[in-house]
């Protein structure tokens, strides 16, 4: 949570709904590199797998998981949600930057209706005018493709231009607020199509987390590290009208 006050009998803290509460202790957090945006939670499951796996929870564990592998190689990386509640989406960006990271990464998982494929569908959405916000989606999207790629025995769901990208409005502004609100240089990966059959069954294996943690890492830690482009952007934005308007923030108990 972000800080908003320090009194005499505790902290004001801003809770996941962007409102000002007060707890009694709070542990501050520094020096942290990466964020990373496990998507929905809460009310808000996000989409559903043919196992009745939800999104919110999928992200989550996936999320969980590439953050202790950052930890093993040295890297700081906190979320942006620990558990199974809301949080509204400005809260997890103004979270982010408040930060002060190095990257912001929005992990989900796909469910609008795409054509069959003999390839995965790995999007991700970069940021647009931001150089570094590219160089983190090129990477993003060629490390988690390779190693779904190569998985075989699965029907896979893609769009023909799936790949790194921009999606913009008709206004030509980004279409998604976590991609285009953020400060901090930042990607938003939708791994999979979890609302696929093929590919749902397959998400729901035991295996399948530690599966791509294992190259979110790698594209981050390369990143950081290293100058690589990955894929190379789409040239062409998609074009998208986001639906929907402001969710109602249920109470998140914080003590």
């Amino acid at each position: 949570m972000r800080v908003s006050e320090i009194t005499n009998d505790g902290w004001l803290i801003i809770d996941p709904c962007g409102d000002v509460r007060r707890v009694s202790t709070a542990a501050p957090v520094r020096d942290i590199r990466v964020i990373l945006d496990p998507g929905h939670g809460g009310k808000d499951p996000g989409a559903r797998g043919p196992t009745g796996l939800s999104e919110s929870r999928l992200n989550l564990q996936v999320a969980l998981e590439v953050a202790g592998l950052l930890e093993q190689r040295e890297i700081s990386a906190m979320l942006t949600r620990a558990g199974d509640y809301y949080m509204s989406l400005d809260e997890r960006v103004f979270l982010g930057d408040a930060v002060n990271a190095d990257v912001f990464v929005s992990i989900h998982h796909n469910a609008p209706t795409a054509a069959k494929s003999n390839k995965p569908g790995t999007e991700v959405f970069a940021q647009t005018g931001d150089d570094g916000s590219a160089r983190l989606a090129g990477l993003l999207h060629q490390e988690v493709f390779e190693v779904l790629d190569a998985i075989e025995g699965i029907q896979w769901t893609s769009r023909w231009d799936a790949g790194a990208l921009r999606v913009v409005n008709s206004a030509g502004d980004d279409a998604y607020s976590l991609v285009r609100k953020p400060q901090t240089t930042n990607a938003l990966l939708e791994v999979a199509y979890l609302a696929s059959p093929s590919e749902g069954k397959f998400l729901a294996t035991e295996n399948y987390v530690q599966l791509v943690a294992q190259p979110i890492a790698t594209a981050i830690e390369t990143f950081l590290t290293t100058d690589d482009l990955g894929t190379p952007l789409i040239e062409r934005a998609r074009v998208h009208n986001p639906t929907g308007g402001r969710r109602t923030c249920p109470t998140v108990e914080l003590e």
